[in-house]
């Protein structure tokens, strides 16, 4: 089955071509996935604004997504009609650039006389790892990014339990808030962790006194220490501390919830990573040391799939039809605000 995925949540237009073959993964029981294609096309402009631009996002979306799909479809060497399934990304996102998106791929499949099926952008980042990992369920699966910080335990495919989420900014947002304080570009993830490097973690900061992950009070703490300070500003350690305070804030309190979640145990044995801030070297090097300290094993996916992508949505919406039989009728709609419910599948 050849599967073309199409997502435009945000800032990138990118579209992947995936061929399911009939062959069962062992421990997974899922069927194998090949990557023919991915092209991402990110938008680089946003950068001297310090952050996405909404109403030229979705422009620039409507002016390459042709240019993108027919680029997918050489380079998978595949033609119109060898698809099989269109499956696009219309919950959560900005509501211009899904507009794009969705039409895009309503009018592919009408042309064509396809299938399609409308998936959520989130549940896509969730089984991510699973694209190249052959992992058992259940598992747990954490997305941090710059829209989203959520831990979820995956039971199966469509099946997730919510186990701890932001109850403010997401992880991604911070990164990129502070950045923009010292006047750094847009995204301001890789610019902190490439200054960081080598740097020692000289300052401290505040707890943050909640079960819930919490990332406003380190924000906050972090665009006021500067106005305070005397003399030359040590950047490279406070880089160093501000990123070694996000991601431990992110990674024990998550083994804490797990194991309140397993009754005071922790029950899993993988541990998979996805979105933005999956990338982080910091957050790399860290997990190694808890791998042998909690007998678990720590998944990421490659790069190219921590940020948003097309073979993402592909992987997730041909795994729904081959699983469940789903697809979606040409009248469906965007759902900007769309999101996971805790037991899974879609909430209002």
């Amino acid at each position: 089955m050849i599967v073309v995925g199409i997502e435009t949540t945000c800032d990138e237009t990118s579209i992947a071509v995936l061929k399911f073959h009939e062959k069962k993964r062992e421990l997974s029981g899922l069927p194998y996935a090949e990557e023919l294609s991915l092209v991402v096309l990110t938008q680089d402009f946003h950068s001297i604004y310090g952050g996405v631009v909404p109403e030229l996002a979705s422009r620039s979306h409507l002016e390459s997504i042709s240019r993108v799909f027919r680029l997918a479809l050489e380079k998978a060497g595949v033609e119109l009609k060898d698809i099989d399934l269109v499956a696009v990304a219309n919950e959560p996102g900005l509501p211009g650039s899904l507009i794009v998106g969705v039409s895009f791929a309503k009018g592919l499949a009408q042309s064509l006389s396809k299938k399609i099926i409308a998936v959520n952008h989130v549940e896509a980042h969730i089984i991510s790892p699973l694209i190249e990992h052959d992992i058992p369920f259940p598992f747990a699966s954490l997305v941090v990014s710059g829209g989203h910080t959520s831990l979820y335990l995956v039971e199966s495919i469509g099946k997730y339990k919510l186990v701890l989420k932001t109850r403010d900014d997401s992880v991604g947002e911070v990164f990129d808030k502070v950045a923009k304080f010292f006047r750094f570009g847009y995204p301001g993830g890789p610019v902190i962790d490439s200054l960081s490097g080598g740097a020692e973690q000289l300052f401290s900061f505040p707890n943050v006194d909640s079960e819930d992950f919490s990332f406003s009070g380190i924000k906050t703490f972090s665009v006021r220490v500067p106005e305070h300070w005397f003399g030359p500003f040590p950047l490279p350690e406070f880089f160093a501390s501000f990123q070694k305070k996000l991601i431990d804030e992110i990674l024990f309190k998550s083994f804490d919830a797990l194991k309140k979640f397993g009754n005071g145990s922790l029950n899993i044995k993988h541990f998979a990573l996805t979105g933005g801030v999956a990338k982080n070297s910091y957050l790399r090097q860290v997990v190694k040391n808890l791998e042998l300290e909690n007998k678990i094993e720590f998944i990421f996916p490659s790069q190219r799939y921590c940020t948003d992508n097309g073979t993402m949505i592909a992987f997730l919406g041909g795994l729904r039809h081959i699983i469940f039989g789903e697809t979606s009728p040409l009248d469906f709609d965007i759902r900007p605000t769309g999101y996971l419910k805790a037991k899974g599948g879609i909430d209002e």
